[in-house]
This record gives structure tokens, sequence and C-alpha cells, in this order.
């Protein structure tokens, strides 16, 4: 097969995959600098926040000799990186196109998180390396085809992925680190066993899969054993092989998806209600919702629900709310009736912010307030930055809650999620 057809043909599996665990909206595939030489930055740049992630796709066939398939893919690869992060942060001022709206700069001093990722999809190897430190000290993640599919599945919210990859590169940064087969398909040639036997000092080797790796950052509430991360020993061999597959298939994992189905009411939101309005504040909800991880975004969806089943078999005409606490975020659900106006919707965000602002004394920095009828409609407002109220305000406050009969019976319900539930 044609290599550039190879080629496309794997950057459409990892947009692919990328668009449905990330958002296309976050998504830049095969962007170009569009005030410069037109040219193709990289195969696959994400922007979320002040996260950039750098990809280069390889999907070249091995065909039986290591080093050279190596220095195909993965040398090949690194310097496109490098080439991608200089013309990102050293050019005066890029713009790149998302396809889906105008031509924008690239934000590059709001970046401080920069990830750079090689995704090699050719199949059959025996042995490879899951990493790379540059002469310039910078570390490359390497994953293969199986490995990324699974990640970006199983970690398929942006600060989940994030955190994957800061603890994988802490861990494996100074060290050289392969992954073998547990059974070979490949005769070695001499060139390959020296291959895997240099640079041992500092070395981990792992018989398995990097999904079985996978298994045990979950099993060790999303850390890598101490065995790993301490600098006990020069060198490691760690056999894990079938590890993913025990895990995958136990009862505790499957009562954890089936827990985790709930929170992707949050990504429907965002995607087919955020993201589908002309609400001009729109990003900035759909970058603080989906900010959360995935544990997060659970107890929000029990929340949610718990919420609406409430206010659908209410028939009385009140006002009910819920707060959640994240942090510096703080997420209010309130009814609203059928035949509210926007005016009415309007004086009605307002107050309830004013007054859980001041409820719990400016400790949070965003408020999103999500409103919904019985039918079911959504409406929604974000209050971001916002400066702490005049002494005259906050009486006015003061008066609001005691007139509307708030906080009376309040009590905080903090829900702790257990990622494998009993």
């Amino acid at each position: 097969m044609d290599s550039n057809i190879k080629g496309n043909i794997g950057e459409d599996f990892v947009n692919e995959l990328a668009f449905k665990s990330f958002l296309k909206y976050w998504c830049y595939p095969s962007p170009k600098f569009e005030n410069g030489n037109k040219k193709e930055i990289c195969d696959l740049l994400i922007i979320f926040d002040n996260v950039c992630i750098i990809c280069s796709v390889k999907n070249y066939e091995f065909k039986g000799n290591y080093d050279r398939y190596l220095n195909k893919t993965i040398e090949k690869a690194v310097r496109q990186i490098k080439g991608a992060h200089k013309i990102l942060f050293n050019s005066t001022e890029l713009k790149i196109k998302h396809p889906d709206r105008t031509i924008e700069i690239f934000p590059k001093l709001s970046i401080s998180k920069i990830f750079k990722i090689i995704i090699n999809l050719g199949e059959g190897l025996d042995f490879y390396d899951i990493t790379r430190t540059t002469k310039e000290n910078d570390f490359i993640t390497i994953f293969d085809k199986d490995t990324f599919r699974t990640i970006i599945c199983e970690l398929d919210t942006i600060p989940d992925f994030i955190d994957y990859l800061e603890k994988r590169e802490n861990l494996f940064k100074y060290k050289n680190t392969k992954i073998l087969n547990s059974k070979f398909a490949n005769e070695f040639a001499k060139a390959d066993y020296l291959h895997l036997n240099k640079n041992l000092n500092q070395s981990i080797t792992i018989i398995g899969s990097e999904k079985d790796l996978l298994s045990y950052f979950f099993k060790n509430t999303r850390n890598f054993p101490d065995t790993l991360t301490k600098d006990k020993y020069d060198s490691a061999l760690l056999d894990i092989s079938g590890s993913w597959d025990e895990f995958k298939f136990s009862y505790k994992t499957i009562r954890k998806d089936k827990a985790d189905t709930i929170s992707y009411f949050v990504d429907g939101f965002v995607q087919n209600e955020v993201l589908n309005n002309e609400y001009p504040l729109k990003e900035l909800i759909a970058k603080e919702l989906l900010s959360l991880n995935r544990l997060q975004r659970r107890a929000i969806g029990n929340k949610f629900f718990e919420f609406y089943n409430r206010i659908k078999q209410n028939n009385n005409r009140v006002l009910h709310r819920r707060f959640l606490d994240h942090g510096k975020l703080g997420i209010v659900l309130f009814n609203y009736l059928d035949e509210s106006d926007i005016v009415q919707l309007r004086k009605l965000f307002d107050i309830i912010f004013e007054t859980f602002a001041y409820y719990y004394k400016y400790k949070h920095e965003t408020f999103i307030l999500i409103g919904i009828n019985k039918i079911p409609h959504f409406t929604y407002h974000i209050y971001k930055n916002y400066e702490e109220f005049s002494k005259e305000d906050e009486e006015i406050i003061q008066k609001n809650i005691k007139e509307l009969n708030w906080f009376t019976n309040y009590s905080e319900n903090t829900e702790i999620v257990n990622e494998f539930p009993e």
C-alpha cells in the first residue's frame, strides 16, 4: 500500500478516537501554519485550556529489521515533533485553523503544559521502546496502536488522560523502558539482541503490554506501584502479561463501568446543549465542565438525575436548588417553571448566584448555574472572575435570603464517589 495512503489511514484512526474522547471541538487534525508557509505542523494538535498535546502518527509496516524500523518510525517522529514544537512556540504569532471554525491565533502564552506523543500504529513487533528522552531532555511518550486505543477509551477525559501522562513521565523520564511481548512472533537477528541489551542501566523491561501496566495503575488508585517508582534498583524486569484481561473482566471493573455510565450525562450536556447553542460564553462553560474527571462527572450525573426525578414528581411551584462543590467551581442545579420568560430567568440566575457566592464567602472562583424544567429544557449561565459584593449589596442579599427562607435547613452533602463501587 502507498505510504501516503497508510499515513492517512493512521491519522484518521487517531483523529476518530481523539474526537470521541476529547470532543472534536478541541482537536486540530493536521493543522497548518496558516499565516506562514501553509505547511502541516503535526498530525494532530489538541489544545484545551492551558494544555497542548502534540501528536505524530506513524503507520509503517514492520518488515523484520528492528533497528531500521525504529529509525524509520520513532526517530522520524521525534524530529517531526521537535519541528512542530519549534514552529508553535518560537513563531511571533502563529495562526491555525480548526475544521469547524475560522482561523485563530495559537495561544502559546496561555500554554503551561505540553505533552509530546508518538503513536506508532505498525503491528507485529515483539519489543519496542515506550518512551524517548531527547538530548534536550524533552520527554516523548510512545504508544502502539492497541495501547493508544485502550488508554484513550479508558481515560477519556482531558484531566484523566493528563494525569496518566504526567505520572507516566515521572516514572519513566530517566529510565530506558521497553515492552516485550510474552510470546515472540519473529526470529531475532544479532542486531536485535544488541538493541535489547543496550542501556540496561536505569532500565525497566516490561513483559506484557502497556495495557497490563494500565491495570496496575487503576488497581493502585491511579498511581504506579512503589516497586516501580522507587529508585531502589538500577534496573527492573516486570512480568505482568495477562493482567489487563484479568482486570478488565473482573466483577469490580464491570461494576465500575456500569457506575460510570451516568457520568456521560456531562459529556452529552456539553456536546448537545452547550456547544450547539449560540450562548456567547459557551466555550467557558464547556471548558469548566470538561475539566472535571470521570469520577467528578459521575457525581454530577448522580446528583442531576436524583434532582430531576424529584422535580418531576413535585406538583407545586416551589423553587428547588442543588449545590455541587468541585473545588474552585460551584455548580447549582435549579428548576424553573415552563412559562418563565427570559427576563424572569435572568433575575433568577442573578439571585441564585448572589446568594450562593455570598453564603460560601466567595471561595468559588466560578459558578455554573443549570436550570431545568419538567419538559425537560435546559438553561444555563456562568459567572467567572466576579468581584466580592459591596456591603450595601450584601445587606440586600441577606434580606433576599431571609425573605426566600433559603439556607435555613441547608446542609452540605459531600458525595464520596468510589471508583470501584461495592
